[in-house]
């Protein structure tokens, strides 16, 4: 296998949730990149295109979505108390006045850290969304 897909492929699985979180419309953007990419040249702009979207502030409709994509990590083993916990998290987010944010709030942040801790997923530890 081509390196430079290989490391794109790795890149790409890290990043995707993070994408995600910046704009439903990056991550579908990125995907399908990744899906037509055949030359060196393609898995080059899918990097930079990646590190574009990185620096771009979280948009909340799409955090809140990532957030329920993320959820399915923990939804077979989490406990009633913890899946309330989330749930509460995301709609408190989700009805909140900013649409903006630079970074994933620190409540959310600190719940997901403590999740991972508690139902680790080795998928999620390699990911920057919640690994940064």
């Amino acid at each position: 296998m081509n390196h430079l897909k290989k490391e794109t492929e790795l890149l790409w699985a890290s990043e995707k949730y993070t994408v995600m979180a910046k704009g439903y419309n990056f991550y579908k953007e990125v995907q399908r990149l990744m899906r037509d990419a055949q030359s060196d040249g393609d898995y080059t702009e899918i990097t930079v295109m990646i590190a574009k979207f990185k620096v771009k502030p979280f948009e909340r409709r799409a955090l809140c979505n990532t957030l329920e994509h993320v959820w399915g990590y923990f939804k077979k083993s989490a406990d009633e108390y913890d899946k309330k916990h989330f749930f509460e998290l995301v709609e408190t987010l989700r009805r909140s006045d900013d649409d903006y944010f630079d970074e994933i709030p620190y409540e959310i942040d600190l719940f997901l850290h403590y999740m991972l801790q508690k139902y680790p997923s080795d998928y999620l530890l390699r990911s920057t969304f919640i690994q940064r």
